[in-house]
């Protein structure tokens, strides 16, 4: 026979409320699954894109589509369609052979913005967080979307369950009312909120570079290098009133470079200085393919193209506060599929300092 006492905690632990457990997944995170890639971001924000995994040309699509889930109880759900070519009616798309149906057509809605740019991308999106989740219940039972006579235009669907369900487990909302895969009957309260978004500090704009002080410190970045063919391209600053940056691009390829990039005193004989660059998640590599500096905004940039049209690869920025360069922001894409910089998953988000 369990002693009252004994018997009174068991019944306490049982009366208590659920205590929602943190989410398992670290992050920043960026997955390949099956025909799908995810990216969450240092805040939990989650991106998932339809990528096909193939390399032959049949493999390729013009049709693209981005999932967009914000962390927090409240954060918002949203769908993009792509279409790379010219404009379609999406209102025709097939789910496995047979018409969506106008319940979910007609929640598309044509996105007057173009997609990083460029005019041949057409966006519809699906902005309601109700008519999202209707079209994700509808498609996670289905195998592929296409359009009628068009062979380069589909999205897979292999993958997608196990990508939403990856979003809901960094997010908290494993068995939750708002969980996309496998939503529950855990309250919205119950999911964790989203992280504050880190705010920079502000860049303190230097005195510019004298002509004298650019070319010394151009000449000293110069003679650093020593390439194996070709002629380098040093350019130089201003950082701090007594450093500078020096840039220098050499043995280019194809479509990416080799770069010498350090902080230098502004007076001769422009010693190199201390370059605090905060590493990049991921074990991301930075500062390569293409880099560059930017003296008015103290912003260092790379973006690195795994092949030419740019469309896969990865990029990001850091901001000079004053100590040292911090990152501002960070894309990565692992599948070349058509998708421009702007729409690779984002996985580190701040604010500017004011």
């Amino acid at each position: 026979m369990l002693r009252p006492t004994i018997l009174a905690l068991l019944l306490t632990i049982a009366a208590a409320p659920a205590v929602a457990q943190p989410p398992a997944e670290s992050v920043p995170l960026l997955r390949e699954i099956k025909q799908w890639v995810v990216g969450c971001d240092n805040l939990r924000n989650c991106h998932a894109l339809s990528a096909p995994s193939g390399v032959d040309e049949e493999d390729y699509s013009s049709l693209t589509l981005h999932l967009w889930h914000q962390a927090g109880p409240q954060g918002y759900l949203r769908l993009r369609f792509d279409h790379r070519g010219q404009d379609v009616d999406l209102s025709t798309l097939l789910l496995d052979g047979q018409p969506l149906g106008l319940e979910l057509t007609r929640d598309l809605h044509v996105e007057l913005d173009d997609q990083g740019g460029d005019p041949d991308v057409h966006a519809y999106g699906v902005i309601e967080d109700a008519a999202a989740r209707r079209w994700l219940q509808r498609l996670r039972n289905g195998e592929r979307l296409q359009l009628p006579g068009d062979e380069a235009a589909h999205v897979s669907l292999s993958g997608l369950s196990a990508s939403l369900l990856l979003m809901d487990a960094v997010q908290g909302r494993v068995d939750n009312v708002t969980a996309l895969a496998r939503p529950g009957k855990r309250a919205a309260s119950e999911v964790p909120p989203r992280a504050p978004t880190p705010v920079l500090r502000r860049f303190v704009t230097p005195p510019s570079l004298t002509t004298q002080e650019q070319a010394g410190l151009v000449a000293a970045a110069l003679q650093a290098v020593k390439p194996e063919e070709g002629e380098p391209v040093a350019e130089a600053g201003a950082l701090t009133a007594q450093q500078a940056m020096t840039v220098v691009r050499y043995d280019c390829a194809a479509y990416n470079c080799e770069f010498d990039v350090n902080s230098r005193q502004r007076q001769a004989p422009y010693e190199t200085t201390s370059l605090d660059l905060e590493p990049l998640p991921l074990d991301g590599a930075a500062l390569q393919g293409s880099v560059g500096y930017d003296e008015a905004s103290g912003t260092l940039s790379y973006f690195y193209k795994q092949r030419g049209i740019g469309d896969c690869g990865g990029g990001g920025s850091w901001v000079f506060d004053g100590e040292r360069f911090r990152l501002r922001e960070f894309h990565m894409m692992p599948r070349c599929t058509g998708v421009g910089y702007g729409d690779w998953p984002s996985l580190w988000s701040t604010l500017p300092g004011s």
